[in-house]
């Protein structure tokens, strides 16, 4: 590997160590039942990007759309009334879309 190939290397590592350990440490700061939403709520917007012309694969991602979906929103207003007054919570939740789900009121 060339001198140039490792530098680039070392500083895209770098820089993504930057960006990932304040996130660690503030999602190590969340109360437990944020942290989890989180979690599910980023595993649902995956599966809510992808779709395939194969309908095994669309079966498949459509079960892992309702098992990590549904209720996605109501949660997300129920977890933002509950932490309204701390501000890491509402940081980490305020940047996921309030209404995913078709029959979704507006918040």
């Amino acid at each position: 590997m060339k001198t140039r190939d490792r530098v680039r290397t070392a500083a895209s590592l770098l820089t993504m160590l930057l960006f990932v350990v304040p996130s660690l440490a503030i999602a190590a700061s969340l109360p437990k039942e944020v942290s989890a939403y989180i979690d599910r709520r980023n595993d649902c917007d995956y599966f809510r990007g992808e779709a395939s012309p194969d309908t095994e694969r669309q079966a498949e991602i459509d079960r892992e759309l309702q098992k990590l979906c549904a209720g996605s929103d109501a949660e997300l207003a129920r977890l933002l009334r509950l932490y309204a007054k701390n501000k890491a919570v509402r940081d980490a939740l305020e940047v996921y879309d309030p209404n995913i789900e078709m029959n979704s009121p507006p918040r």
